[in-house]
């Protein structure tokens, strides 16, 4: 997440008023800030010990790669956009802190073999990659939770199956309780489901005249993670994989609680984003991942990386969701 790069929920930035937080926190500030933090924001951007499925064995199947589109047969290549900081789905390595690594871009790859097609993963800022679609990008893979809003302006391919995670610091040192958010501190991702789940419960704080919950949203999962472990916000939800994955990159740092209640406690599809006048595409991109899944590649390539508890029985193209 993705209810999800934000596996588990979603849609896009939201037009209301924020109380004013410091600047994004930049990875050249660490020195600054305690090591735990440190741990954090490494942990999220590209720290893995996880090893990379290997797609060099996928064949091509030809009566998939003969619906391709002609733009992108012609081109041979699939260009797709990512918000590259939210591992484990996807991240930029630490060995050259460029290439992308991470469960959507081994999924990608999987794409991309059986469609004889080269992989462009590029790098996007989480809330530009829908409007870029059939455009820019040719698809958006990046952990996106599928939401009745979004899928007004998109197509997806539904190809996990996640929930959501709080992360406090370790020893929970504000008592934080994820059944109580109102008049608490959380960082979270903007333009993602958890935004707009918080956002809820802020309202339902107001109407029922308790202390608001003070909203601090950051544009990267790893900078929520920072807040927490600086000690400036109480806890921050995501996607339960990749919460999970930073606790346990953190050495200590973090601990988790699962959502109590509410739209946080649901599970719900991550999927892959199309644009919504290409159904075409849309579809073919279901069949690949189909065929992945009946080969077994998928749930192998799951399997890789931990995460086999999302793994789905068929890819649906614009599946019912409740969010």
């Amino acid at each position: 997440m993705s209810l999800s790069g934000d596996d588990v929920g979603p849609p896009k930035r939201h037009s209301i008023r924020r109380k004013t937080i410091w600047g994004t926190i930049m990875f050249k500030t660490l020195s600054h800030l305690p090591m735990f933090a440190a741990l954090a924001v490494i942990s999220m951007s590209g720290q893995s010990f996880a090893q990379s499925f290997d797609t060099s064995s996928i064949k091509v199947e030809e009566t998939l790669a003969a619906r391709l589109p002609e733009k992108i047969k012609s081109a041979g290549v699939l260009t797709i956009g990512s918000d590259t900081a939210y591992a484990p789905w996807e991240f930029l390595s630490e060995k050259d802190g460029q290439t992308p690594e991470g469960i959507d871009v081994d999924i990608a790859n999987a794409i991309g073999k059986k469609l004889g097609l080269k992989i462009d993963f590029q790098t996007s800022a989480f809330e530009a990659i829908l409007p870029a679609l059939g455009t820019k990008f040719d698809i958006g893979v990046s952990a996106f939770s599928v939401t009745n809003e979004r899928m007004k302006a998109v197509n997806f391919v539904s190809y996990a199956d996640t929930g959501s995670m709080w992360a406090v610091k370790a020893g929970n040192p504000t008592k934080f309780d994820p059944s109580d958010l109102c008049g608490r501190k959380i960082a979270i991702q903007s333009g993602s489901y958890h935004e707009k789940a918080v956002i809820a419960e802020n309202d339902a704080c107001k109407s029922a005249g308790k202390v608001e919950i003070e909203i601090l949203p950051f544009s990267k999962q790893p900078e929520a993670l920072t807040r927490v472990a600086a000690g400036g916000a109480d806890a921050t939800v995501s996607g339960e994989a990749g919460i999970g994955y930073a606790a346990k990159q953190s050495n200590g740092a973090f601990e988790t609680m699962k959502p109590s209640g509410g739209a946080l406690s649901k599970h719900g599809p991550n999927g892959i984003a199309v644009a919504k006048s290409d159904m075409a595409l849309t579809e073919l991109i279901a069949d690949t991942i189909n065929s992945l899944i009946a080969d077994g590649t998928y749930k192998a390539l799951l399997d890789t990386w931990g995460v086999g508890s999302v793994i789905v029985d068929k890819a649906l193209v614009n599946p019912e969701v409740k969010i």
